[in-house]
C-alpha cells in the first residue's frame, strides 16, 4: 500500500509514481500459465519457445499487465481506485530478467463529476528497452 496518504489536493502532474521493479522467475511463469489457463507452449517450455524463435520462455502479457496494476494499486493504496489499465506489450520479456514498471501523471481531470488522474505506465528491462506502454485511470473516490 502507498506510505503517505494520497490527496487529490495534493496530487500534480509532477507527483511522482514509485517505480516497482520485478523479477518473475520460470515457476512464476508456469504457475501464471496454470492458473490463467494458459496453455500456449512458449510459457513454459524452452523447447516449444527455442523453436518459436525465442531464446527463452516468455513472460505471459497478462502477467505483465498484472505489473502495472502492482505499481499503481502499490502507489494510491485505499486512497483511490485504478477504474481502468490498457496496455500494449512490445516485446518480450524473459524469466531472471528484471522489469522495472513506472508511471507517471499525464493529466489530473475531473470526468462525468468525478476526480480522475489519467497516468502514462510503462514496464522495461534495466537496459531500459520498453517491454510494454499504456494508460491508466485512478479515480479519487
Amino acid at each position: 500500500m502507498g506510505q503517505n496518504k494520497l490527496s487529490w489536493e495534493n496530487i500534480s502532474t509532477t507527483t511522482p509514481i514509485p517505480e516497482l521493479t520485478v523479477c518473475p522467475d520460470h515457476t512464476q511463469i508456469f504457475m501464471f500459465s496454470a492458473v490463467t489457463w494458459n496453455r500456449h507452449h512458449i510459457h513454459y517450455s524452452k523447447d516449444a519457445a527455442v523453436t518459436e524463435g525465442l531464446p527463452d520462455i516468455v513472460v505471459q502479457r497478462a502477467l505483465i499487465g498484472d505489473f502495472l496494476t502492482r505499481l499503481i494499486t502499490d502507489w494510491i493504496g485505499d486512497d483511490a481506485e485504478l477504474r481502468r489499465l490498457a496496455w500494449k506489450v512490445i516485446r518480450s520479456a524473459l524469466p531472471g530478467k528484471d522489469i522495472v514498471c513506472r508511471g507517471k501523471i499525464r493529466e489530473k481531470t475531473n470526468l462525468e463529476d468525478q476526480k480522475c488522474l489519467i497516468c502514462e505506465v510503462t514496464a522495461s528491462g534495466r537496459n531500459g528497452e520498453i517491454i510494454a506502454s499504456g494508460e491508466a485511470t485512478v479515480v479519487f473516490t
